[in-house]
């Protein structure tokens, strides 16, 4: 741990697997707690990260006012009057000692089916409005699009960068950042399409636009600014108003640890929902319990074929993004 004058590192915990736990200075009432100092996308680091929050929650804690879990990262917002950073430290630290392995969790979690346009009108506005006002030469907004783009930086066609996302279940490792928004990652490797932000990052974005930001999915839940690559459009993950059952008891939709599995549909199919969600309020959104069994899924993330297209994607990826024009 660094011993300058302005380090941000409070303190560590070496808890095995090849990294610490870093406790990270955030502010006077905010700690950012990380797995290590490598990035890695490897979705059971969240289920560990999420069984941990919990063991934290149930404490009860005087003085935390919230956390905000992440892939591998959990923002602690706390009073500093009432919860001294060093005692946060260590009920963070008793807690990750208590827990036992992420292999022998089973995570609750909802399979959320949503609908998708690709290439809809909204997302075209919103890359238009960019190019007028912003950026007229972006490279990532070939067409009006940004799918061209994100197939460019991984090596594959705009139809399979499509399929790829249809393809796999995406992973919510906590709502956070922006209301009701969610950060999803792919369960499957081998659909890990990778991008860049927008350089600079958009002013506008519609409601219900689907982007990608590095692997990560979003979901945007009201017209927001953003720097995510942008896809193609969903309904409603958030209503303010409280107005249709699906929002009774919250206005997000989304939980920690649920799934979203998109399907394709047309551009006027989104728009009819929309009607249906913020007007008639009588849409019926697919939402279905369930859990993940870690083991398992680990075990099927270590198979022979499953390691092998992972590294055979990687490769194309690997290659297309020395191809993509930088942001």
């Amino acid at each position: 741990m660094s011993e300058t004058k302005y380090a941000t590192i409070l303190d560590t915990l070496d808890i095995g697997m090849d990294f610490e736990i870093l406790f990270r200075q955030a502010g006077d009432g905010f700690m950012q707690v990380e797995y290590g100092y490598e990035q890695r996308l490897y979705v059971p680091d969240s289920f560990r990260m999420l069984a941990v929050n919990d063991l934290i929650l149930q404490k009860k804690i005087g003085g935390l006012i919230e956390t905000v879990p992440g892939l591998r990262t959990n923002m602690f917002h706390f009073d500093p009057e009432v919860l001294s950073f060093k005692t946060l430290i260590q009920e963070i630290k008793d807690s990750e000692l208590q827990f036992k392995g992420v292999e022998s969790l089973k995570v609750k979690s909802r399979l959320i089916r949503l609908p998708i346009a690709f290439e809809d009108s909204e997302t075209k506005q919103a890359v238009e409005k960019y190019l007028n006002l912003i950026r007229p030469d972006a490279p990532n907004c070939a067409n009006g699009y940004n799918l061209e783009y994100i197939a460019l930086c991984n090596g594959v066609t705009t139809a399979e960068a499509k399929e790829l996302i249809l393809r796999t279940e995406w992973f919510n490792s906590g709502c956070g950042f922006w209301p009701g928004g969610g950060f999803f990652w792919p369960i499957d490797p081998r659909c890990a399409l990778v991008v860049p932000k927008y350089n600079p990052p958009r002013t506008w974005t519609p409601e219900g636009t689907v982007g990608i930001g590095g692997p990560c999915v979003f979901t945007y839940t009201t017209p927001a600014g953003g720097g995510y690559q942008l896809f193609g459009r969903t309904i409603p993950t958030f209503q303010f108003a409280m107005k249709h059952p699906q929002f009774n008891e919250s206005p997000c939709l989304y939980r920690n640890a649920d799934r979203v599995k998109f399907f394709e549909v047309s551009e006027d199919e989104i728009k009819d929902i929309y009607k249906h969600v913020h007007e008639k309020t009588d849409y019926k959104y697919q939402v279905e319990e369930g859990e993940i069994i870690v083991k398992d899924y680990i075990d099927w993330l270590n198979s022979d074929s499953v390691k092998a297209e992972t590294e055979t994607f990687r490769k194309r990826q690997a290659e297309g993004a020395k191809s993509a024009p930088r942001l």
